[in-house]
């Protein structure tokens, strides 16, 4: 975790922001807090988004509301991470709201729920990128390896040439046993 990592807490109960500010505090992030109306100001347009967000569902309903319309631009892939306090087993998160990018922790919120949830949920998220770049390169890399097999199988007229058929041979099994290895390496938590 970097000092910059800024994490917004919205929630009207100072019992509850109050408490989870400072603890946010202590263990390094840059803590904003506010209250459903204020809170709306800083996810609008302009405002940027933050690294993380934390949601009280206890908020009014019509700011609760809001607050998700405001987020809707940020699902999918440029969902952060969002924990809902008291949101029960079934969050209402924006529609589209990438799944490794949400959870709903206890209301009261525990310290060490928080903050582990907020680690686990910002890791996902970092690592996002990389299993959706693995998927995206699974076919051309399949394709690739067909080809050099294909390839492999031509008669050139010279030396040069069908070194360097073998070498891209070489090449294409070295990247397919990258993508299998990295593939059947991943835990089940980034599937």
């Amino acid at each position: 975790m970097t000092p910059e990592t800024r994490v917004l807490v919205l929630s009207e109960d100072d019992d509850v922001g109050e408490p989870l500010a400072t603890l946010l505090r202590r263990a390094g992030y840059t803590v904003l807090g506010a209250d459903g109306r204020d809170g709306a100001g800083l996810l609008a347009p302009g405002g940027g988004p933050c690294d993380a967000l934390i949601l009280d569902r206890d908020l009014p309903s019509e700011q609760y509301t809001r607050i998700l319309d405001l987020l809707a631009p940020f699902a999918g892939p440029a969902s952060f991470p969002l924990l809902v306090l008291g949101g029960g087993p079934s969050p209402v998160v924006p529609a589209g709201w990438h799944e490794d990018a949400f959870a709903s922790v206890a209301r009261p919120p525990q310290p060490g729920e928080i903050l582990a949830t907020l680690l686990f949920l910002r890791r996902l998220v970092f690592y996002r990128r990389y299993r959706d770049l693995v998927h995206d390169l699974a076919q051309p890399v399949t394709t690739i390896h067909a080809l050099s097999r294909s390839i492999a199988r031509l008669r050139p007229e010279d030396e040069t040439a069908r070194q360097t058929i073998d070498r891209f041979a070489v090449e294409a099994e070295r990247l397919m046993v990258l993508l299998e290895t990295f593939q059947r390496n991943r835990g089940p938590a980034t599937s």
